[in-house]
């Protein structure tokens, strides 16, 4: 009998501590808190270090020479993801920081109102490739030609 009883006042000692414990969820306060992003001197420090070595360069200014060389592009993060390809992109292609995006990789091809960024994946030599609109740009680096 004494066994019995120790074990049920075991059974509800765990049951109190189990209920005591638990919180319950709110998720209007957890809705509402927004991790804050870091501070735009913060992302201008991450992008100046990824840019070390490279010329800015305007949408305008983009010429055909520059097809094909590294590239780091600044812009209002997409909603949306990276366009009609689901594949998460290679590691090191987009650094997300709030509403701003970085990207890195090869300038493939610039258009009148875009331009597109290519990056192998590592293992397949397939690429991912992002289309930036213009409007969303903020800033573009293009490394030097090996010429200059």
């Amino acid at each position: 009998m004494r066994e019995e009883c120790r074990r049920l006042c075991l059974m509800i000692v765990l049951a109190l501590l189990a209920v005591v414990s638990c919180k319950p969820r709110n998720h209007e306060t957890r809705e509402s808190q927004q991790t804050p992003g870091p501070s735009p001197a913060e992302v201008a420090a991450i992008r100046d270090t990824l840019t070390r070595g490279m010329e800015p360069v305007a949408f305008d200014r983009l010429a055909t020479g520059h097809i094909g060389r590294q590239c780091v592009v600044t812009a209002r993060a997409a909603e949306d993801g990276t366009g009609r390809d689901q594949a998460p992109p290679p590691l090191g292609m987009v650094r997300k920081f709030g509403p701003t995006a970085i990207y890195k990789g090869e300038l493939q091809e610039v258009s009148p109102n875009a331009l597109k960024i290519r990056a192998a994946y590592p293992t397949s030599g397939r690429y991912k490739i992002i289309e930036v609109a213009r409007s969303d740009i903020q800033s573009i680096h293009v490394a030097k030609s090996s010429s200059e």
